[in-house]
């Protein structure tokens, strides 16, 4: 099973997931697989001590290994036949016969399932659970073979012939259910996963490939750098929130790009409800916006973590509601406006996580804002500001929250709420978002 994973792994899933060599270990590791025929013999307490001290070798030639490709960006994958909790799981599922009776496994404290805080635990453990009479004739196949072959160098590692294992679990049907609830209760792997054993080989394969594949997919993204989004509707604290949280992290603040190159000596009431605000038509204005916003996006180095307010997704909803108000308004349209922005979308996510912190205020917030900061009302001049500071707030967070929930992973996407003003207020504003994406890693 290790192999074959491991072969699936190199030819393929590390092409299309960009993951780097892929290692096959397991307990006891082949540096001291020589000897472990002579603790197995020995058993009880001097064979567990064998085992554990396994474990730590295995860790050991583990780092060596890292150390050796510390230059490489890539991950390294370690596939492991059997570790720490294995070792934990067969000790405490069985109990010799002179010893006191056998205790649930459910009703034994948690800290005996939990992995030593010396020894590193794996980011995914699979249980591979087999029925009773499955596993009994295969490890009466697996004596057959051992009896009538002979290992050699490019054989997978047989278990020792003086491992009592085999007819223990054969003999005793509850020992193997001890062991695999044991093995559920272990405290340490990041994640832990079931997977049938009692289907074909191929099956079993297929279904541990997709959970290495997805756990493997999630710890690649994770390395990426990230893309921080601030949406909202005018005077919803984009620019300071965003000004203060890039301060904070040390990465790049990217202001507004409509905002940029917007002429503020044309600005008329109301216009921007069709475009760059001076009134004249939304269409060459929003494709003008759009373009700009794709050559900053091409101009950020890849592994640069950055702070945009806006981007394509505020970009999209303010285009939208040009639209909206204009004559030319067309499903044709608003699908080509949704399918550029998309594949814009599409191209900062290959190589970046982008993750979208929508900041929601109410209209009287906005309305109160523009009165406390007079360039607001300079920046966005309105003709009545009651109705249209109601209308930008209901359109554009509609339409933000509409867009953000179609493209992008819920997991990556937080909404708060950002009507009380000052400075603390901002503070920690800024610092809950900071936490957020601190628990995204």
């Amino acid at each position: 099973m290790v192999r074959r994973l491991a072969n699936e792994l190199s030819s393929t899933t590390t092409k299309s997931i960009g993951i780097g060599q892929v290692h096959i270990c397991a307990t006891p590791t082949a540096s001291i697989s020589n000897v472990r025929p002579v603790f197995d013999k020995a058993g009880g307490s001097i064979a567990r001590a064998f085992y554990m001290c396994s474990n730590y070798i295995l860790q050991y030639e583990i780092r060596k290994a890292c150390k050796q490709r510390c230059n490489d960006e890539k991950i390294s994958v370690f596939i492991v036949d059997r570790w720490y909790s294995s070792t934990c799981a067969y000790t405490i599922g069985y109990k010799n016969t002179n010893g006191p009776p056998k205790e649930s496994i459910d009703l034994l404290p948690d800290s005996l399932f939990k992995w030593p805080r010396d020894l590193c635990p794996p980011d995914l453990m699979i249980i591979l659970e087999v029925y009773d009479d499955v596993r009994i004739k295969r490890v009466s196949d697996r004596a057959d073979r051992s009896s009538s072959t002979q290992n050699t160098v490019d054989d997978p590692p047989q278990a020792s012939r003086n491992n009592p294992w085999d007819e223990r679990l054969s003999n005793d049907t509850e020992l193997g259910q001890r062991i695999i609830s044991a093995h559920h209760r272990s405290l340490g792997p990041l994640c832990i996963k079931k997977v049938d054993a009692n289907k074909t080989p191929d099956e079993v394969v297929r279904d541990v490939l997709d959970i290495t594949t997805t756990q493997l997919t999630d710890k690649v993204r994770a390395l990426f750098p990230m893309t921080v989004v601030l949406t909202g509707s005018h005077c919803s604290g984009k620019t300071s929130n965003a000004k203060l949280l890039a301060g904070y992290l040390g990465w790049q603040f990217d202001p507004e790009i409509g905002d940029i190159l917007r002429d503020k000596d044309s600005l008329v009431a109301d216009g921007h409800l069709s475009g760059d605000g001076s009134g004249k038509d939304g269409n060459d204005w929003d494709t003008f916006v759009h373009e700009k916003e794709c050559e900053r996006d091409s101009s950020c180095p890849q592994s640069k973590n950055r702070v945009v307010e806006t981007w394509h997704i505020g970009n999209l909803a303010w285009a939208l509601l040009h639209l909206n108000g204009s004559d030319s308004l067309s499903d044709e349209k608003e699908t080509m406006l949704k399918a550029r922005s998309e594949k814009a979308l599409q191209k900062e996510m290959k190589y970046r996580n982008v993750v979208c912190i929508h900041l929601q205020t109410s209209a009287e917030t906005t309305m109160r804002r523009r009165q406390t900061h007079p360039d607001n009302a300079l920046r966005l001049p309105m003709k009545n500001e009651q109705e249209e500071c109601m209308n930008l707030c209901s359109f554009l967070d509609h339409q933000v929250m509409a867009l953000l929930n179609e493209h992008i992973q819920k997991k990556f996407i937080l909404v708060l709420n950002n009507d009380d003003d000052g400075e603390e207020a901002m503070g920690q504003k800024v610092s809950e978002i900071a936490s957020y994406l601190d628990s995204l890693k």
